[in-house]
């Protein structure tokens, strides 16, 4: 299976997660607070990588400056200066408030996106299948 699949289908499995988040565990404070933000991240990473190969050291950075960003606008209320009012999709991906628990969340899942591709999805650029020509045994 090519790489950018493989980044794809973790994409995949972490949106769904984060749905799970969103709608069944949303009543579960550390959960929704907590890992939701570091799965955010992991989405992000890996939906850039399945489009376009980038250098993990230096996805993992923007990633983790992007999410930053976000929470900085939290932190000045954005949502609220651009008129954003409840419920809007607008305002929830913004967000509202300022964490810096959020920040080292979003670190984590950088982290954690990084390892995962510099050490497990590298197998793969190294290694890749070996493909037999027709009436070749040896593979």
């Amino acid at each position: 299976m090519p790489r950018p699949v493989k980044h794809f289908l973790i994409a995949l499995i972490v949106f769904v997660a984060e749905v799970m988040v969103a709608t069944r565990f949303a009543h579960v404070g550390w959960i929704r607070s907590f890992l939701s933000d570091f799965l955010v991240v992991i989405l992000i990473y890996h939906l850039v990588q399945s489009v376009r190969e980038v250098p993990p050291r230096r996805l993992a950075i923007a990633v983790f400056l992007f999410a930053c960003v976000v929470e900085t606008a939290q932190y000045f209320h954005v949502a609220d200066l651009l008129g954003f009012h409840r419920p809007s999709l607008i305002r929830t991906l913004i967000g509202t408030s300022f964490s810096w628990t959020d920040i080292l969340m979003y670190l984590a899942g950088c982290m954690t996106s990084y390892f995962v591709d510099q050490h497990f999805m590298r197998q793969l650029r190294h290694h890749p299948a070996s493909v037999s020509a027709p009436g070749d045994s040896s593979a």
